[in-house]
């Protein structure tokens, strides 16, 4: 009698951490109105050799010219501009000698939330990051930028506080005498700044405007660079932001986020078609990976690439369905013949749902998936495998859907000759899920 003996893997793709709690307050503008830190004498607000600014923000404005932040005098020199034109990030800085150094990039939400940053480093890049991505960069001058003793101002011209006004709501404004890289923006993006940010010791402003009221909002650092509303009419209130509290934020490195947009892409991931409701600004989808040595899959076959065995999990809010794609030139496809993607309440995936797709070259696409909040998803291969008794004459071929240990199977046999088979499928923890002796097998059996 012959003993089959299949071990079923699946290759996570996993998304990060689900969240209950969805940021506090934010800061509303008008266009008349802005928030001033006056000019600190020690330096803190000053460009340096290098520095970055970032902040979340929800654009009322439309299209207009807005400012989103600077410190800069009307002799433009020595201080810089953050802005958004034509819904592009625009990054402006001056040097001494009143050269300016301008790059306009990426591409910021009519109706959502979008992760705004820029870096700027004498002699070195100016950089501009939408959403943790770098979207653009150019070089800069080695001429240095002096300190200026304007205030800093967030939601108006810098150097003309009745011009440019921008629209909506500003929230975790960030500003380091440091060159943050775009992997240190992108994991620290949706969670608190705490001393164990790699530039902690270079972080010279940070507003959450979490106040219940003005007229000053704190600085959370020791610089003590509060910021004053210039109005009473500007509002401090909650908003749904894609931003987590330390408290509920898993220990990840987030690799992507969409929030109310129809398209974004990861590493291996990309999402487009997003639809919501057009009114419905707290729609936000939010994935990322885990590089956890995670032990259902340390015995995953060599041949394919580790790197995809991550855990994921998703973040969202609000009504939105949408398109995955997954890039799988990493993986070996020669032995693959079907992939599906799996998602689950459960870390493990032990009781999974099972959705197909269409591959097309190296590129796995599954149509209008409706991403749970907190729930995991991974990729499961269908491959052929061989399994050998003895003679390689007596060698059977048969190939096995994704088994997420608790779902159906399909097995099928070919060339097999008459006689009895005893079929054991087990999961890679060594736990067996089906077992089964049959006296009479015929040559196709499914």
């Amino acid at each position: 009698m012959k003993t089959i003996l299949l071990s079923c893997f699946f290759i996570s793709i996993s998304f990060v951490a689900g969240f209950s709690q969805y940021g506090l307050n934010a800061v509303g503008i008008s266009a008349a109105e802005y928030i001033e830190a006056p000019n600190d004498p020690n330096g803190s607000l000053d460009a340096g050799e290098g520095f970055t600014f970032e902040a979340w923000i929800l654009n009322f404005g439309g299209t207009s010219n807005q400012k989103v932040a600077g410190k800069l005098k009307n002799d433009f020199k020595n201080g810089f501009i953050y802005g958004i034109e034509n819904l592009q990030v625009n990054l402006e800085v001056f040097n001494n000698n009143g050269v300016n150094t301008k790059l306009l990039a990426g591409s910021v939400s009519e109706i959502g939330w979008t992760h705004v940053a820029g870096s700027y480093e004498v002699g070195g890049m100016l950089k501009i990051f939408i959403n943790g991505k770098k979207v653009g960069e150019t070089p800069a001058p080695a001429t240095p930028v002096n300190p200026n003793d304007n205030p800093f101002r967030i939601g108006i011209a810098p150097w003309d506080v009745n011009a440019l006004g921008f629209v909506g709501y500003v929230d975790e404004v960030r500003y380091w005498q440091a060159v943050l890289d775009e992997a240190t923006i992108r994991a620290w993006m949706h969670k608190d700044v705490t001393a164990e940010h790699p530039n902690y010791d270079k972080l010279s402003l940070y507003h959450k405007y979490n106040e219940m009221a003005g007229p000053v909002v704190m600085d959370e650092t020791a610089n003590h660079n509060d910021g004053v509303l210039s109005s009473e009419s500007i509002v401090l209130e909650p908003q749904f932001l894609p931003f987590k509290g330390a408290s509920n934020l898993l220990d990840n490195d987030v690799q992507g986020v969409w929030n109310a947009k129809p398209e974004g892409s990861s590493d291996i991931l990309s999402v487009a078609g997003t639809f919501f409701e057009p009114e419905n600004l707290e729609a936000t989808m939010i994935f990322g990976h885990s590089d956890g040595d995670y032990s259902f899959d340390t015995d995953a076959p060599g041949n394919y690439d580790r790197s995809l065995s991550k855990v994921w999990q998703a973040a969202t809010q609000g009504g939105i369905f949408a398109s995955f794609s997954f890039d799988l030139s990493v993986v070996d496809m020669s032995q693959v013949l079907e992939v599906v993607l799996l998602s689950s309440a459960e870390e493990d995936l032990s009781e999974a749902e099972i959705t197909s797709g269409v591959i097309d070259g190296n590129t796995f696409t599954v149509e209008d998936v409706v991403p749970s909040d907190g729930w995991y998803y991974s990729l499961g291969f269908k491959t052929s495998i061989s399994g050998i008794d003895a003679p390689a004459a007596d060698a059977l071929q048969f190939d096995v859907s994704p088994n997420p240990t608790q779902n159906s199977f399909r097995f099928h046999i070919q060339g097999q000759q008459l006689g009895i088979l005893h079929i054991r499928v087990l999961t890679m923890a060594g736990e067996e899920v089906y077992s089964q002796a049959f006296e009479k097998v015929p040559a196709d059996y499914t």
